[in-house]
């Protein structure tokens, strides 16, 4: 079993730096094979086709990039220094990424659906992370106390994600994934909203 799972483990890194450097649609079964220098037949003994080593990747990416995140929560001093570093890694994770995500499949009218499938996850994920945050503010008497955290979150994770379809659309003509200014950009439009958004659950005393 161990042997297994370590097999599986470097089919997923290869696959990634495949994913990172052309993308799904320019990968093939075929080159992490050969990546791998193992027969087809062996990598398909792992996984069924190259969708479902996608979204393993991506699973398996979330999974990393957010454990760290969960655990500061519960030490974090404050709301603020829990949106600070959360932003920090959402912006690693888009530099680093984006071909992984698919930007350019959010200029499309209708994304595949393997696309709604790895959004859906990342947005489970962001639900359930901010739906924490939340709470602790709550808890420590940063935000208001009638706050709804997994209703919050869920509205919180909409709107960020309608902020990213409308920039990836507004890049469509010219977007270039390596420009780190224009990602940064999209960052900072994010910091803003999640600033608004949080400003307005602050606790607020009742006035006698």
């Amino acid at each position: 079993m161990a042997e297994q799972d370590q097999k599986r483990t470097m089919i997923l890194e290869a696959a990634l730096k495949r994913f990172k450097r052309f993308g799904l649609s320019k990968t093939t079964m075929e080159e992490i094979a050969r990546d791998l220098e193992i027969s087809k037949g062996s990598l398909y003994y792992y996984f069924s086709d190259k969708e479902s080593i996608y979204v393993a990747v991506v699973e398996q990416m979330i999974a990393d990039c957010f454990f760290d995140m969960s655990a500061y929560v519960e030490e974090a001093p404050s709301v603020t220094a829990i949106m600070d570093r959360y932003l920090e890694l959402k912006e690693k994770m888009l530099l680093e990424y984006h071909f992984l995500f698919g930007i350019n499949e959010w200029i499309k009218d209708v994304p595949s659906t393997l696309m709604r499938q790895t959004i859906e996850l990342l947005q489970q994920v962001e639900i359930s992370f901010l739906s924490a945050t939340i709470t602790k503010g709550v808890n420590n008497g940063e935000l208001n106390e009638d706050t709804d955290a997994e209703h919050t979150a869920q509205l919180l994770v909409n709107v960020l994600f309608g902020l990213w379809v409308i920039w990836c659309k507004w890049q469509a003509s010219c977007f270039d994934p390596h420009d780190k200014k224009v990602l940064r950009c999209f960052m900072d439009r994010e910091k803003q909203v999640l600033t608004i958004f949080f400003n307005g659950l602050r606790y607020r005393p009742a006035f006698n």
